[in-house]
């Protein structure tokens, strides 16, 4: 099994936003050190390595009873997901005895510093209103597809016939785009940001190493430690996520033993 793994340089940036939502504040001056992380998310292909009856299921249709009810995101190249962040440690854990390396989920400030890549908007690649089609997969004009003829397995072929797809579509989105993704799809397809970190917003979010408690961020202070039954904090959003929800300083938590549907994650490696 190979794992594409990606150097991210050291420095310091400015972690968390004074202008989105209250948990995202106060900003802090964060340092980070240099370290490895992967290019994408862990795949199925890949976590199945570590527990070969991982299954990451379907996405229902509406909750129809009939005809197709439901689209698999189970493929081999597509992000694991239904995972909890234990089972994401246990990956961690597991590869690190095959390697002899340290390898973790990363921290909250580690994955921030990443995804900006150096930018101080919203995304590395622009503001919350910018056209995203050519860098993420989030909720986009495609998520009218879960509306579309239950009869007709292919959601391109299953749209009805009007222009905005509008019966039964109540999955918010951003209509006006169109970044060729319904669901999760194989990694890397959207174009890597300035330091060849593919996905980091939409496709799937990711599991943190850290606890979701409140700023200002401190790596000393414990939230990064491996134990507690806290939540821990998500990153980066999916594909059912708009803008909004997938910034590089938004912040989303789950329980560490709760597998979700949109979630997956990525190594990080110490130098």
């Amino acid at each position: 099994m190979t794992l594409d793994l990606v150097s991210v340089p050291g420095g310091a940036f400015l972690m968390g936003s004074s202008s989105a939502y209250r948990d995202e504040a106060p900003v802090t001056r964060v340092e980070v050190a240099p370290f490895k992380f992967g290019r994408v998310e862990v795949t199925n292909r890949q976590f199945r390595r570590f527990r070969p009856a991982h299954h990451s299921r379907r996405e229902s249709r509406h909750g129809y009873q009939f005809g197709v009810t439901g689209y698999d995101v189970n493929s081999d190249d597509a992000p694991a997901v239904r995972l909890s962040w234990l089972d994401a440690v246990a990956f961690c854990d597991w590869l690190a005895t095959r390697t002899g390396r340290t390898v973790t989920l990363p921290t909250e400030a580690q994955w921030e510093w990443a995804a900006r890549a150096g930018s101080d908007r919203p995304f590395w690649y622009g503001g919350l209103d910018d056209d995203f089609a050519a860098y993420a997969n989030l909720a986009d004009l495609s998520l009218a597809d879960f509306s579309g003829n239950p009869y007709e397995q292919d959601p391109v072929k299953a749209r009805y016939n009007n222009p905005e797809n509008i019966y039964d579509n109540w999955i918010p989105q951003i209509p006006k785009v169109n970044d060729c993704g319904f669901l999760s799809m194989p990694s890397g397809r959207w174009r890597p940001n300035p330091w060849g970190l593919s996905d980091l917003h939409g496709n799937v979010a990711e599991w943190t190493r850290s606890a979701y408690v409140p700023y200002p961020y401190r790596n000393s202070d414990g939230r990064n430690a491996r134990t507690g039954e806290g939540k821990r904090v998500v990153r980066g959003g999916s594909w059912r996520d708009r803008p909004k929800h997938a910034t590089a300083s938004f912040r989303r938590a789950y329980r560490p033993y709760q597998p979700v549907y949109n979630v997956g994650f990525r190594i990080a490696v110490e130098e």
